[in-house]
């Protein structure tokens, strides 16, 4: 369905007042308006559905930084939503690469999914920075070979800046993210085959039953696994957090942002013009049937600029009459 981009964002700041500050839901509203518009519809409202819906965390104390130094923090997130903890990760991270030149800022002791690594890597990158993101998520990967939900699904994000839209990568280490298989069970959709395994390594398509399971590495390929692993020590020994804890969803969620200002290396117009140069050059490159060349990141913002102009907003309708037409 189509909403006004401003009564979604109406509907969900009504449903996370109920347990959070204002300053709180409007960080979290910004992300998950976000995600819908930019068309990433299993890091956007869904994130409102399931047994640990965002409205109903109750933080145990306020994000305080446990560890500091001139170029990194690590924050205790106090059971925070991750959007907010990690929107505060960027803004420390920023400041600190502004002064130094380069930043890296851990989070752990967090609740929940921060969503799209996207969404805080493009906000360093309109800044003048290189943004580069990891997060760890409670198990439901196997690594290569296994058939125990190890490692989460853990994302990598990335983004430089150019002349225009930025260079964006984001994409999760795992063939499916677990929110996918959360869309997918609402929907009683099957999943592709090779994406998960039953809790004794079969082959399923059935999400329920892939929850109850793992989730399998992008093509199973040892090769996503070892970037998962990457990920999940990166994002949970290095932060003082969790790591391979299976399907504890309810403990901890961590995550790395690193800020880099180019001027430490480079002048950052002549970087930005490399960079925009970079684009067109790929882009202008051959293919066997002269389709256009998209960037991973084009579709999303192609969708946001849509939605923007029109202000309007497609919405998953199933999804969003579960959590707020409950009556």
């Amino acid at each position: 369905m189509k909403l006004l981009i401003k009564d979604l964002r109406t509907n969900i700041l009504k449903l996370l007042s109920t347990n959070m500050n204002e300053e709180d839901s409007n960080t979290i509203a910004d992300y998950l308006v976000w995600a819908e518009m930019s068309g990433n519809k299993t890091q956007g409202i869904t994130k409102l559905s399931g047994s640990n819906p965002l409205q109903s965390i109750k933080p145990d104390y306020p994000i305080k930084i446990e560890k500091e130094t001139k170029v990194s923090a690590l924050l205790d997130g106090g059971k925070n939503p991750a959007i907010v903890v990690a929107d505060k990760a960027v803004e420390i991270a920023s400041k600190k690469a502004k002064e130094i030149g380069i930043a890296i800022v851990g989070t752990h002791n967090i609740f929940s999914s921060n969503g799209a690594q996207s969404y805080y890597v493009e906000k360093l990158a309109r800044q003048d920075l290189i943004g580069i993101m990891v997060s760890r998520s409670p198990g439901s990967m196997a690594p290569f070979n296994s058939i125990d939900p190890l490692f989460g699904t853990n994302p990598i994000g990335f983004a430089f800046p150019t002349n225009k839209d930025p260079i964006i990568f984001d994409a999760a280490t795992s063939a499916i993210t677990f929110y996918g298989l959360i869309v997918a069970k609402a929907h009683g959709d099957k999943l592709p085959d090779g994406i998960a395994i039953d809790h004794e390594g079969n082959p399923t398509n059935d999400p329920a039953i892939a929850m109850d399971g793992a989730i399998n590495p992008f093509g199973n390929s040892y090769k996503a696994a070892g970037l998962s692993m990457l990920v999940e020590l990166l994002s949970g020994p290095l932060v003082n957090g969790a790591y391979l804890d299976c399907k504890t969803f309810d403990k901890e969620w961590g995550s790395i942002i690193i800020a880099i200002d180019p001027n430490i290396l480079t002048d950052i117009n002549s970087f930005k013009d490399k960079c925009t140069d970079f684009v067109k050059q790929i882009k202008n490159s051959r293919t066997r049937t002269n389709e256009e060349i998209y960037f991973p990141n084009d579709k999303a913002t192609n969708s946001y600029n849509t939605s923007l102009k029109s202000g309007y907003v497609e919405v998953d309708d199933l999804i969003y009459n579960q959590i707020f037409n409950k009556d």
